[in-house]
């Protein structure tokens, strides 16, 4: 998807469990299984809110959609969401994800530490995006459900 493209729609899902390499690598990700029948956006990495409409929680979001490609174990698109506010367990949770800027690609990386390094620079960049006028804009009000 172009930088200039349009934005997906949002996408909801429940949380479930996934390989937990994140969590090990220090980017804990709550892995989505969309609603059936939903169209996935393009592998990219985003930046967005994850609204929890059980609680109204809203909080900043990194996201990966892709095919882990570093780890080249799967050819399975996974949407892994890592919020940069909160630690809360959200398995089972029903979520959605509101798009609020594509950073990248998805790609390889020839090293976990190459990895680590990018995903560090994608949490910086979202938040910054997520505190600026248009990210604050495009931040829900509030969890509605789904």
């Amino acid at each position: 998807m172009p930088e200039h493209a349009p934005l997906p729609p949002p996408l909801a899902g429940t949380v479930v469990h996934g390989a937990g390499r994140g969590k090990g690598l220090g980017f804990p990700t709550a892995n989505l299984a969309p609603v059936p029948g939903t169209v996935v956006p393009p592998p990219a990495i985003y930046s967005g809110w994850l609204a929890r409409p059980a609680t109204g929680g809203v909080h900043r979001a990194t996201v990966s959609i892709g095919t882990n490609p570093t780890f080249g174990d799967s050819s399975e698109v996974h949407v892994e969401v890592h919020c940069h506010d909160t630690s809360d367990d959200l398995y089972g949770e029903r979520v959605e994800l509101w798009f609020v800027a594509r950073l990248r690609d998805t790609e390889r990386f020839a090293t976990v530490d190459a990895l680590l390094a990018a995903a560090r620079e994608d949490v910086r960049r979202s938040d910054a995006l997520l505190a600026s006028p248009a990210g604050l804009r495009a931040r829900p009000t509030a969890a509605t459900p789904t």
